[in-house]
Order: structure tokens, then sequence, then C-alpha cells
């Protein structure tokens, strides 16, 4: 995080206590503000200037100060085959570099500002430049250049990285990307090993937080009451069905709970949502026999139900829906999709919409329902045999396989379209592709009309089998997650459908498995 902070007198005598006088009372540093990074690379100058005057407006102090020069000039590493990146640039305050705890790395840096101190991972401040020895660093370990001046402090951030971290690679930013951070979580196999990395990203590809997840682990995201939460994937259950734990982290990434469904064999990793009122809402296979015979199956079956289920803080299951009851089992078995009966709907997401109610995907039947909370009855259903809606004006006449269906107004659903398991022709006519979809809901006249859509590099031939995820931001660009690929991990669209953001997670050279992507609007950018 980088700090510009304001530190009353401030001397060679005093480096190590950092406060401030204000009416005669000694303080800690108080930190001003954090300057976005567009606006220092707009113009430091101008953006130096008005925190400088807020600060002295907030302290009560003169504001005819210099505008001392901050920003290092060079920062450079050596004594480490790893290269750091981005390249530097005094705009840029994090950087990111494989660390081996074999290694000895020398780290020089050094600022133009006639006046300024330099200390590089807390050892003493040296005049204009320093050069500084680190020998085993931890892989986990953040380096922090400062750059003092008579009042105030500027941080630039050297993020280490174990050596099995993916390779980030960014291909485009252009400058209509959205600033907010990233949240993602690829997966890969190491040696056969399962592995996850829950990751904090910028726009450069740095980790602004990072945590190596031994097994496999997805759906890292932050929920509006500022907890964060992954699902953990866990041993199989007695019906062979792989069961998770939802693990809970406050505002500082500490571990404070973990979370299962109550009274059911399983719980899913696919989401988890808070309710405005602490409540939990899980998402389930749960596993029980039943009469299949009228699908060429056996009379005592296992068959895996979705149940949607909403716990209370204390532990009260409030709320349960089973798919048994809501959906044709012969629209999940034309879909083709191959876990039937054993996860014949495959529920994928749920999203709670303004009034309260619940959008739900079944990719293994190829339809979005949204369902009334708490009565559960289906309010409507879009695909299968009984759809309340016929699509109008999309050339490929379906969606299929899909993943993260959000209601993003209440006439608007939004989707990431894996477009396989087809009930139609689609894949016949026109080949697997993956695409994120927009239509508009027009529920008297039972109609849905294809707003736009977008495939990677818009060619309609880019896919991915499973996985994947689309986010509305708060500028109206679609946040794309591409799964397991196809050759992408992540996009960022304008909605002229231009891609303006293109980045590759990978491990050993191949796509590593992301299976959703968030930017974070409420996490400081710098």
């Amino acid at each position: 995080m980088r700090r510009l902070i304001w530190v009353g007198q401030f001397s060679m005598q005093n480096l190590g206590h950092y406060s401030v006088q204000i009416n005669n009372i000694e303080r800690p540093f108080v930190e001003i503000t954090r300057l976005q990074e567009h606006s220092l690379q707009a113009n430091p100058g101008i953006a130096l200037a008005v925190l400088i005057a807020s600060a002295s407006l907030l302290l009560g102090c003169d504001n005819d100060l210099d505008l001392p020069n901050l920003a290092l000039s060079e920062l450079t590493v050596q004594g480490t085959g790893n290269v750091m990146y981005p390249q530097f640039d005094k705009q840029i305050l994090h950087f990111a570099i494989k660390c081996n705890p074999s290694d000895v790395m020398t780290l020089s840096a050094t600022t133009d500002g006639q006046n300024a101190l330099v200390s590089i991972d807390g050892h003493p401040p040296e005049l204009r430049t320093t050069q500084v020895e680190i020998a085993n660093p931890d892989p986990d370990q953040d380096i922090v250049v400062e750059v003092f001046s008579e009042r105030l402090v500027m941080e630039y951030t050297l993020h280490c990285l174990a050596e099995d971290f993916p390779e980030i690679q960014v291909l485009r930013a252009e400058p209509e990307t959205s600033l907010d951070l990233m949240l993602v979580s690829p997966r890969f196999r190491q040696d056969g090993v399962r592995k996850t990395y829950i990751i904090v990203l910028d726009n450069n590809g740095v980790p602004r937080f990072r945590r190596k997840i031994e097994g496999s682990a997805s759906d890292f995201k932050r929920h509006a009451n500022g907890l964060y939460s992954y699902a953990f994937r866990q041993a199989n259950n007695q019906f062979g069905v792989a069961d998770f734990v939802i693990v809970i982290l406050d505002e500082d990434f500490n571990e404070i709970d973990r979370l299962e469904t109550s009274g059911l064999t399983q719980t899913d990793g696919h989401d988890f949502i808070f309710t405005n009122d602490g409540s939990r809402i899980f998402i389930s296979y749960n596993s029980t026999n039943r009469d299949m015979s009228a699908f060429g199956l056996a009379v005592d079956e296992i068959v895996g139900d979705s149940v949607i289920q909403e716990v209370t803080p204390d532990g009260q299951v409030v709320f349960q829906w089973n798919s048994w009851d809501h959906i044709d089992l012969a629209d999940c078995q034309k879909t083709g999709y191959p876990r039937f009966a054993s996860d014949y709907a495959h529920l994928n997401s749920t999203d709670l919409t303004v009034d309260g109610d619940l959008i739900a995907s079944f990719r293994g039947c190829g339809q979005i329902l949204k369902i009334d909370r708490p009565t559960g009855d289906v309010i409507w259903r879009m695909g299968g045999s009984r759809s309340d809606f016929l699509i109008v004006g999309d050339s490929f006449n379906e969606f299929c396989g899909q993943h993260t269906a959000l209601e993003i107004a209440s006439d608007r659903i939004l989707m990431f379209d894996n477009g396989n398991y087809c009930a139609g022709d689609r894949e016949i006519a026109f080949g697997q592709f993956s695409r994120v979809v927009e239509y508009r809901l027009d529920v008297s006249a039972g109609q849905a009309h294809f707003v736009r859509d977008h495939s990677l590099n818009g060619t309609y031939q880019e896919f991915t089998r499973s996985t994947g995820s689309v986010q509305l931001l708060a500028n109206g660009n679609w946040l794309i997650s591409w799964g397991r690929g196809p050759d992408m991990s992540i996009t960022e669209v304008d909605p002229s459908g231009a891609e303006i953001f293109a980045m590759k997670i990978l491990f050993a050279d191949s796509i590593a498995v992301t299976y959703r992507a968030f930017r974070e609007p409420s996490l400081p950018r710098n």
C-alpha cells in the first residue's frame, strides 16, 4: 500500500518516530490520503500539491510548502536469475519478482529529490541513494522502499513470489481499463499435486496479496460485509462426490471460520453468498437413492439433487430448495450432460437479486431459474422444454452449459455461456465456442431479447469446456474469466466489444484454471 504521510517535525533524529502535533498533542502518524495511481501518472506535481493542500487544511498548517520529489528515479535488483516486473517506472509503486530462499539479492534505490532520504526494507536511510543486500528472502515477503522528505513519505513495494507462483502475462491494458484490483484463484497441478493460489492482482499482474493453498480451491471473492471466502476441496464423500468447505477470511485475510451445509451429504464449491442479515447461502449436490427406471437406470439409483440451502449464523436452516421438485429431468438427460443422474442438474451459480430472490444456473439442464425466496416457487425459467421465454434475435438461438448467471437489472440477464451440452442443434450448426451473452427479458410477452455478446477475439471459435465467469463493472465493462482456457485467462471488454485488457495466468506454459475473476472497487489501488 502506498503511503503519503504528514509526519510533522521530521529529521534524521526521529526517523523511527512518525508523529504529528495537533493542538499541542502528539499523535501517531496520520495517513492523509491514498493517491490513486492514475492521478500520479497523469500529473505527479498536481497530485502532490492536492495532497499537501489537503493535509494543510486537516492539520491547520501553512500550505506554502516545497514540493519535494519523492519519486524514485531508479530501482534495480541484482544477484537473482529472476527479473523484476513490470519494468521499473517511477510512477509504478508495486513490482514483483520470484524469490528463492537460497538467493542473495542486492537492491539499489535512488531518488532525484535533493534532500530526500531512501530506506530499503527498514535499513537506516541514506541521502538520495542506498543499496541493501537481502540474503535468503522469504518468498512471501514484501520488500518496502521508502522515500522520505521533510514532511512526506512515499512507498514502493517489491513483492517476493515463490518459485511455483504462476507466470502472469499482461498482454493489453488500455487507459479505459478499470483500475480496481482483481481477485483470482488459479489452480494447477505440479508433479501431479493440486495447488491453488488465492491472489489480489493489479493491472500490471503484480500480486498485492497472495497465499498458496495446498490442494484445490476456487471462488475467491470479497463479500459486501467485508469478509472474504474461498471454497476448499476436501476428500470425496461416501457417494464419491467431491466435498468442499467454505473458508472465511477477515479483512486482513486471516482465517476466522469454516462453513458447511447442514444435514446434507455435500457442500459444493461453485458458489457461496452472505445475505445482508448475515445468513449464508450454500449450494449442494445432495445424494440420495431414487427410482430412475423411467430414464433407463436402476430403481435405487444414486441421484445427486442440486440443493440451495440458507442457514442463519446460529445454524438454523431457514430455506431449502431442491431441483428434484422443480426441474424436468428429461430436459437434463437431453443435454447429454455426462453426470446424469449422479449430478443431473449441476447447479453452478446463485445470485441474490435486488428484491431478495435467487437467480440459479443449472448447467446440466441448460436452464436458468428465478426462484422466490423464501417460498421456493419458480418465478420464471429460461431454457428447457418448459421455458417461459422464446429467445429472440440471437443468431445462435440458445445458451448451454452456462456458468455465473446474473440479474444485472430487473429485466436483464448476463451469463458466461460455455456452449456445450446444448439441448438444441447449436453445436451441430456452429461448433463449440464460448461467449458472454446478455438478454433483455420481456416477461409479459415471454421473450428474451438478445442484447449483445462477446467471444474471445470476436471469432466465435474459442471454447472452454467448463468454468468461466463474467462480472458487470461500474464503468459498464465486462470482466471475463475464460476458465480453463482457451489461450487466455482474463479479459475486460468495453460496451462496444473491444478487448481493452487481456491477461494470461500460466503454470509450466499452460493456462491455469481460473474459475472466476472479480474486480473489487472497495480495495485500495495504491
